[in-house]
């Protein structure tokens, strides 16, 4: 009996320790897949801050060498701006040798590829790596020893050229453009010389009724911003082909004549690429710009009618295939009539065009964001005439410049 008791004993402390030992490796075992897997995401992590620093550093390269058309200020460009990203913690490195000048060749597939040549340059390509010979050292890793190494070395290599651009600019102008930049609805820049002598129904519907103040209404604003991007796009050679798409809403003038206002119109037409003129495609969108403020402007949001405009206006046969089309949507308000932005924006996409978004006077706009991300394009909020401007000049110079590789 006793024996028996002594024997069970045993065997439960057997028991006992091989659970214990059991779980002692299964530990250790999931201590080092939960190592490895924050070292594999980790080094996700850095490749994708490779990628997005070596594309930078190609846009700035090739935007730098068409503004300056110096290489060495292209490569200085180039290497300034992987500067200004992190990868693995650190500002990147590069060196000037790493930023390879040379020009954009179409093949017989009609894709572009990339020689090396000094012969009237228009492209950049970067060739980024780490540890080795590369000035940016190699990537310390968490938990290296379980790996078998502590560190990994990451390369990337991108490539930015100019190619002929089409773009559309998709302006608003619907009543609230009119305001002042307050940010309050419905006050307007004082002593306008264009204002109606129709008093009947108070000041409001006087101003209401009456073309944009030239000085201090948001679309003086817009006008000063687009005059910005004409004279920066115009730096570029080629320079884009620049269309006009504006809207509001359809709306009828409530007093005589009874203006009949349409949801959205193409103003000016984009350029076919063979009779390009910079210098008259310019002016022509500056008249049209002028025109309209010469008038008053009535009507609700209705962003779908000029996104769908702007698409449809790159899409005509005249436009051409090979082109990068890309259309700038700005408007000071939330959209309120038309089919919902987002199903235009998705028609954009299948269309290959970005579209780049700028809100005016406006806090975070969701459906603005919203349009930029699913094009591949970019959101730009803006609340003052300077960040107006400052954006539609970074847009200019970022037109002609497209990753390639």
């Amino acid at each position: 009996m006793v024996q028996s008791q002594i024997m069970n004993k045993l065997r439960n402390e057997n028991r006992q320790g091989s659970s214990l030992a059991l779980i002692a490796i299964m530990l250790s075992v999931f201590a080092i897949m939960a190592a490895i897997t924050i070292d594999f995401a980790y080094m996700g992590l850095v490749q994708t801050e490779l990628r997005i620093a070596t594309d930078a550093a190609a846009k700035a390269g090739v935007e730098a060498l068409s503004r300056t058309e110096n290489v060495d200020s292209a490569r200085q460009a180039a290497v300034n701006y992987a500067a200004a990203n992190k990868v693995g913690g650190q500002s990147f490195q590069l060196r000037p040798s790493d930023v390879t000048i040379g020009k954009l060749v179409k093949n017989q597939s009609g894709d572009w590829g990339f020689v090396a040549s000094l012969d009237k340059p228009n492209a950049v390509r970067i060739a980024a790596k780490t540890g080795g010979d590369a000035v940016h050292s190699a990537v310390s890793l968490f938990f290296g020893s379980v790996l078998g190494t502590s560190s990994f070395t990451p390369s990337y290599s991108a490539t930015a050229g100019q190619q002929d651009v089409a773009v559309c600019l998709s302006i608003d102008r619907s009543g609230s453009m009119l305001f002042d930049m307050s940010g309050t609805d419905f006050v307007y820049p004082p002593n306008n010389p264009l204002l109606s002598s129709f008093t009947a129904w108070g000041a409001m519907w006087q101003n209401h009724l009456s073309p944009p103040n030239p000085v201090g209404s948001r679309w003086a604003v817009l006008s000063q911003a687009v005059d910005v991007f004409l004279d920066e796009a115009g730096n570029f050679n080629p320079a884009p082909r620049v269309g006009l798409v504006t809207w509001a809403a359809d709306y009828q003038m409530p007093i005589s004549p009874f203006t009949q206002y349409q949801k959205s119109r193409k103003d000016k037409k984009v350029p076919k690429h063979l009779e390009h003129d910079w210098l008259t495609n310019k002016t022509a969108v500056k008249a049209a710009i002028n025109t309209l403020g010469s008038i008053p402007m009535m009507g609700g949001t209705n962003l779908a009618a000029g996104l769908d405009d702007a698409v449809a206006s790159l899409t005509d046969p005249d436009v051409g295939s090979f082109s990068s089309k890309v259309v700038i949507l700005m408007t000071d308000g939330q959209w309120n009539e038309g089919r919902n932005p987002i199903d235009s924006a998705h028609d954009a996409r299948s269309a290959g065009i970005v579209v780049h978004t700028v809100s005016m006077m406006t806090g975070y706009h969701p459906d603005m964001a919203a349009i930029a991300e699913i094009t591949g394009g970019k959101y730009y909020r803006t609340t003052n005439a300077q960040q107006l401007s400052d954006a539609f000049r970074e847009l200019a110079r970022s037109l002609p410049i497209v990753l390639v590789e």
